[in-house]
C-alpha cells in the first residue's frame, strides 16, 4: 500500500512537472513567435521605406533635384494631389494613394509663433505665383513662387534669398533635415524641384498638410 501511494505521488509529480514545463514551452514558443512576426513587419516596413526613397538624392543638395529619376509628366497623371509632410519635411507628388515622386522640403519647425507656422489641412494649388519676391518684413525672398492658400500668403517656393535674388546658403543647408528652421509659414524646395513645381503643377491641385 506505501509502495502504492509513493508511486501515485511521482507520478503525479511527474505530470506536475511535465505541465510546468509544457507552460514554459508554450509561453517562449509565443514570445519567439510574436518577436519573428514583429521583426517580418518592421523588415516590411524597411522594405516599403527602401523603395519609396530608393531613388532619392543623398547627400542632399538644394540646387539640385530631389531625387535621381526623371520629374512625373503631371499633365498625364490621374488624380495629382501634393502632400506636405512637416515631421518628415518631405513633399509627395501623388496618383491617387500611389507617391510618384518625393521633394525634400523644409516648413517651420519648433516655432511657437503663429504666422510662422505652416497650416495643416486641405487647400489647393491657385493661380496667383511669380518667378521671385521678396519681403523686407522677413528680410527673405524666393523664387518660383507659388502660392497654396491665403492668396499669396502661403507658397511653395524655392529656398530663400537676399533681396539680390542670392540664395541664404546658411538657410539653404536646412532642407530636408528634422530641425529649427522658420520658414513664415512657406514651404521651402529645391530649386530644380520649386522650378519644375512652378512650370508643371497646375492651379486647382489639392494640396494635403499634414503634421
Amino acid at each position: 500500500m506505501k509502495k502504492g501511494k509513493i508511486l501515485a505521488w511521482l507520478i503525479a509529480l511527474i505530470f506536475v512537472v511535465l505541465a510546468g514545463w509544457s507552460y514554459v514551452y508554450v509561453k517562449q514558443a509565443e514570445k519567439r513567435n510574436a518577436v519573428k512576426i514583429e521583426k517580418e513587419e518592421h523588415n516590411e516596413q524597411n522594405k516599403k521605406l527602401a523603395s519609396r526613397n530608393r531613388h532619392l538624392r543623398y547627400p542632399i543638395n538644394w540646387r539640385k533635384s530631389s531625387q535621381t529619376i526623371q520629374y512625373p509628366n503631371a499633365a498625364a497623371v490621374t488624380d495629382l494631389s501634393v502632400k506636405v509632410s512637416l515631421t518628415e519635411q518631405r513633399v509627395y507628388l501623388l496618383s491617387g494613394k500611389k507617391t510618384i515622386y518625393t521633394m525634400y522640403a523644409a516648413t517651420t519647425r519648433k516655432i511657437q509663433e503663429k504666422s510662422a507656422q505652416v497650416p495643416v489641412g486641405t487647400s489647393e494649388i491657385e493661380p496667383k505665383k511669380g518667378e521671385f519676391f521678396y519681403n523686407p518684413q522677413t528680410d527673405q525672398g524666393g523664387k518660383y513662387w507659388v502660392s497654396w492658400k491665403g492668396n499669396g500668403k502661403y507658397l511653395f517656393q524655392t529656398v530663400p534669398t537676399n533681396i539680390r535674388k542670392e540664395y541664404l546658403t546658411d538657410k539653404a543647408s536646412l532642407l530636408g533635415k528634422k530641425e529649427k528652421v522658420n520658414t513664415h509659414g512657406n514651404i521651402w524646395l529645391s530649386v530644380k524641384d520649386a522650378k519644375w513645381f512652378y512650370n508643371n503643377i497646375p492651379s486647382g491641385t489639392k494640396v494635403v498638410v499634414v503634421r
